[in-house]
């Protein structure tokens, strides 16, 4: 059997965790889309990488702590949005994704909390290093979920109240409820788990039994797109979908992936670590005509991400570029065979913006940049052209790297980052 833990309102409980006067209070943990990355003010920035799994993101940090006013004030205007909310916050209507000016609006008394990502992701560790010893195969999903393999460990009988227990002294440990769900196939268990919330456990001995009335929308992995495209074939629950293997097949793999999740026949085993895929850096903000400020803003989060492999000692062979105008996106990726190094990258990130960048009258809302296919160092097949170039600025880079992480990453930056 497998089973599925997910931490209930895990940034929240965190907090709890360590003040515990925030108990039983309406709480929201508030998020903005990093106000200080774009400042031409030096910060003692950092980032979080405690975990290192496929699915647990990076998180840049400010070790000089801002006053909470000013991390959700900007210009007069309240900015942020709920990323975490405390059941007692719910019971108003609260929920992930709303604006902190909307949630304060529906709960007068609502506690709005600052995220303190070094926090969660130290919590999130020790967690995965309390629960490697009481359980032999764990895969984690998330910063706050876990998959776990209890075959030949724990017999079927014993898999509930073992379970029961194992949530109990989780948050006894740690002060963080959650919540667990046990069936015979990852994706069920993930499922069963919603319907454990919170502080719950459900076991799934009936697989076609209990999805035969479950909305769609609740499964992991059946997005909005796929979601419409169910909808046009009168399928709205998974019992629907249960029934109509020869429609799904007939969409090829991403048609039978979600066939045999739905019913439990995916076998995908719990894998104890999965190497990072990609790393990336995004920013959203409000809307910019000004190209120079742009290429600026490009010269930052290329330092940024830089700084996030060159930490992570991975060897990138692609890079991506995503720019988001108000109605419209282009992407751009390259594959390069050469020794990866920051001046590469910016050069290359800027020059792809000025490709894709055709009309300089729209505006700008969001820029991305994505590092993927990492390899082996020793696997490179660098042209001579360009190896003896890249060997300087490969080196140069990495000592930065280490001024960087004993100074922050601002404390190096470029000219054209402060124009």
């Amino acid at each position: 059997m497998l089973f599925h833990l997910d931490l209930d309102a895990f940034y929240v409980s965190a907090e709890r965790s360590v003040k515990k006067s925030l108990k039983g209070k309406p709480i929201v943990i508030g998020g903005r889309s990093d106000p200080y990355i774009f400042s031409k003010e030096r910060l003692n920035r950092d980032i979080v990488f405690q975990n290192t799994g496929a699915f647990v993101s990076a998180v840049f940090i400010d070790k000089n702590k801002e006053k909470l006013p000013e991390y959700f004030n900007d210009n007069g205007k309240t900015r942020g949005i709920v990323t975490t909310s405390s059941y007692e916050a719910r019971a108003y209507g609260i929920k992930t994704g709303m604006s902190i000016s909307e949630a304060k609006r529906r709960c007068k008394n609502l506690i709005v909390i600052k995220p303190n990502h070094s926090l969660y992701h130290k919590l999130s560790q020790n967690l995965r290093e309390y629960m490697s010893l009481h359980v032999p195969v764990i895969e984690q999903f998330s910063i706050d979920e876990f998959f776990c393999d209890l075959g030949g460990w724990i017999s079927e009988k014993d898999i509930y109240p073992f379970a029961t227990e194992l949530q109990a002294n989780i948050n006894k440990k740690f002060g963080l409820p959650c919540s667990i769900g046990i069936a015979k196939s990852k994706w069920t268990a993930k499922l069963a788990t919603e319907f454990a919330k919170p502080y719950g456990i459900k076991k799934i001995d009936d697989t076609d039994g209990f999805i035969k009335t479950v909305p769609i929308e609740k499964f992991p992995g059946i997005g909005k797109a796929m979601q419409k495209k169910l909808h046009k074939y009168k399928k709205f629950t998974l019992g629907d979908i249960k029934e109509s293997k020869i429609l799904l097949y007939s969409w090829g793999n991403s048609g039978k992936n979600i066939y045999n999740r739905v019913c439990g026949e995916d076998n995908e085993p719990v894998i104890e670590k999965i190497g990072r895929k990609s790393v990336g850096i995004s920013r959203t903000f409000d809307a910019i005509i000004n190209r120079k400020e742009l290429i600026r803003r490009l010269f930052i989060l290329s330092r940024h991400v830089v700084f996030m492999v060159s930490k992570l000692e991975l060897v990138p062979t692609t890079i991506s570029l995503s720019i988001s105008y108000e109605h419209t996106n282009k992407r751009k990726q390259l594959t390069f065979n050469r020794l990866f190094n920051e001046h590469f990258l910016t050069s290359t990130v800027i020059q792809t913006f000025q490709e894709l960048d055709q009309s300089s009258t729209n505006k700008v809302i969001k820029l991305s940049i994505t590092l993927s296919n990492f390899i082996q160092k020793e696997k490179l097949n660098p042209s001579v052209l360009d190896i003896e170039k890249d060997l300087k600025h490969h080196s140069l880079m990495n000592v930065n790297l280490g001024l960087r992480k004993k100074y922050g990453i601002d404390i190096l930056r470029s000219a054209k980052e402060l124009l």
